[in-house]
């Protein structure tokens, strides 16, 4: 309480102790203390017994009373556990520290009422940049530098960098930015290691100190950093970028597409030093250490914490059914569960995508597995996957979901599911993509609940309600897609707040339990944006309980 720091007091130290009791390690929740300031606010919080107002841990499945004679439980987790985003502030997130909100916020009004921040490109990105990267390309072989020069002289070098060049539509719908940005933000080599280009977008881990640091850091990587994607050689990254072809983007000129892979180069590196330039103004050192936070829960450290929201809340889960998982969790799953359950992958399993369904299945209870072939219509390869089996001598299948983006192919896949589906039950966990609003372009919620009841199939809850959210997530002004981010004070209205994800099952099971959570400890809060700092998935987890009639064994004989 006698500290300067803003971080510390009562509610800090609590903050600091309560996951610690929960096994995990604290220092994230302080941006002000040194390490050793942070351990001594433990130590004195420990020893105050702060300690003992952790939080209790809880555990999914723990308070439903053994089933009668003749009937058989069946406790099923459904998550979609997302793909990790590359750039750590694309999404807005709940954190305990209000310097986020400050910086998020500052970023938008950047953005939306620049002021006189809304200065010239070359003020940014000055001309000694650009003569430098020039050359550069020039040396590396590349054409058509003439018409980037005159392009440079005549237009970009004298645009305001918000409503000239971040906002210009133009730019966006001829991807002269995002195209670049996508194939070299966070570059995954074949090593299993990430390379990050210097920039305020990804995971990019070194400090730097200023916008001439960043460009040295930045011209290294792009034409001298050598990458090995696919173990067939080292490429200079520049070389990874692709000529955008106005076949496909029809608002990118003739003369654009013949320069646009050195145009991209030169407009990606204005993009980012407009970025950088802002962040280092404005927030000096304390958004390094946020990015670095962030990365380390949203993605260096995101599949350890779902094995650990998964082997804790949930540990009392028969069946597994996962979606959008990642080749290194699949390994980390795998080794996970190696003795208790049995991972099922799909034949049709991406190691490219790196986003697939799975299932897990506790062994011993279910048994004689083999997976339901169904062809795709229309989804990817690995976003199904679908197994028979036995349990309790009832032939049930099992599958899992993720359906595209607005959910259109659901119905599809349900029906091939369904119509595919032997003698026997069906439990279905997916992710179904759908919405609570009724547009021609998604699939509503109430649509999807005819279907599913037309077909003899139940969800989890007696009634589907569009507002019983699975998913509340919205872009911040921190990404290149500026006309899907949402105001800090239009999350809800802006935001990605639906009920997408479902656990159904056939007649022959009774619902006894279901709940959603969105914080890993069995608990949903309904206002909260996700994911969160220990909560890494922008999806709700589900958890159902089911009850069923088995057949005793010498009914069988």
């Amino acid at each position: 309480r006698s500290s300067p720091c803003p971080s510390v007091g009562l509610t800090a130290a609590r903050r600091l102790v309560r996951p610690l009791a929960r096994g995990m390690w604290p220092f994230r929740y302080c941006y002000h203390c040194s390490p050793g300031a942070v351990a001594a606010l433990l130590t004195r919080a420990i020893s105050s017994g702060i300690a003992a107002e952790a939080a209790p841990a809880v555990t999914a499945f723990a308070d439903i009373p053994e089933p009668p004679a003749g009937v058989a439980r069946l406790r099923v987790v459904s998550w979609n556990v997302a793909a990790i985003n590359n750039n750590p502030f694309e999404y807005w997130i709940t954190h305990p520290s209000p310097a986020y909100q400050r910086l998020m916020k500052s970023v938008e009004t950047f953005i939306l009422s620049p002021g006189d921040d809304d200065i010239r490109v070359d003020e940014v990105f000055g001309l000694d940049m650009f003569e430098r990267v020039m050359t550069r390309m020039e040396e590396a072989g590349l054409s058509h530098l003439d018409q980037v020069r005159e392009a440079w002289a005549a237009d970009y070098s004298s645009r305001r960098i918000v409503s000239g060049f971040l906002r210009d539509a133009d730019v966006g719908k001829k991807r002269l930015v995002s195209m670049p940005d996508r194939i070299t933000n966070t570059i995954q080599l074949s090593s299993g290691e990430s390379a990050y280009r210097p920039a305020v977008s990804n995971c990019y881990p070194e400090p730097i100190d200023s916008l001439e640091d960043w460009f040295e850091k930045w011209m290294r990587f792009l034409f001298e950093t050598p990458v090995d994607l696919d173990g067939g050689g080292e490429k200079k990254v520049y070389t990874l970028l692709q000529r955008i072809k106005r076949s496909k983007y029809p608002a990118v000129t003739e003369q654009e597409e013949a320069m646009s892979l050195p145009l991209q180069i030169v407009l990606l590196g204005v993009f980012d030093a407009i970025l950088m330039n802002f962040m280092l103004t404005h927030a000096g050192d304390f958004w390094q250490n946020l990015r670095r936070e962030i990365c380390l829960s949203l993605n260096s450290r995101k599949n350890s914490r779902v094995i650990e929201i998964l082997r804790s809340t949930y540990d009392g889960a028969d069946v597994l059914c996962l979606q959008e998982v990642g080749n290194q969790l699949v390994d980390l799953l795998r080794e996970s569960y190696r003795d208790t359950h049995e991972l099922i992958l799909p034949k049709s399993y991406s190691h490219k995508r790196g986003q697939n369904s799975i299932i897990l299945l506790r062994k011993g209870l279910i048994t004689d597995v083999r997976e339901v072939e169904i062809a795709a219509d229309g989804w990817d390869a690995g976003d199904l996957v679908a197994i028979s089996s036995m349990i309790a001598g009832v032939n049930v299948t099992f599958a899992s979901f993720h359906g595209d983006t607005n959910g259109l192919l659901t119905a599809a896949a349900l029906r091939h599911v369904v119509e595919h589906v032997p003698l026997g039950g069906l439990v279905f966990g997916m992710d179904a993509n759908t919405y609570e609003r009724e547009s021609s372009s998604t699939y509503h919620v109430l649509e999807f609940e005819r279907l599913f009841k037309d077909l003899g199939l139940s969800s989890s809850w007696p009634m589907t309600d569009p507002s019983r959210y699975t998913t509340f997530n919205a872009r911040t002004y921190l990404q290149p897609q500026l006309n899907k981010a949402a105001k800090s004070t239009e999350l809800k209205e802006k935001g990605d707040r639906n009920p997408k994800d479902f656990v159904l099952f056939t007649g022959e099971f009774q619902a006894v339990g279901a709940w959603r959570d969105n914080t890993g400890r069995l608990e949903y809060l309904e206002d909260m944006v996700f994911p969160t700092l220990d909560f890494p998935s922008d999806h709700a987890l589900l958890s159902t309980e089911l009850h069923f009639r088995f057949r005793p064994m010498q009914e069988e004989l």
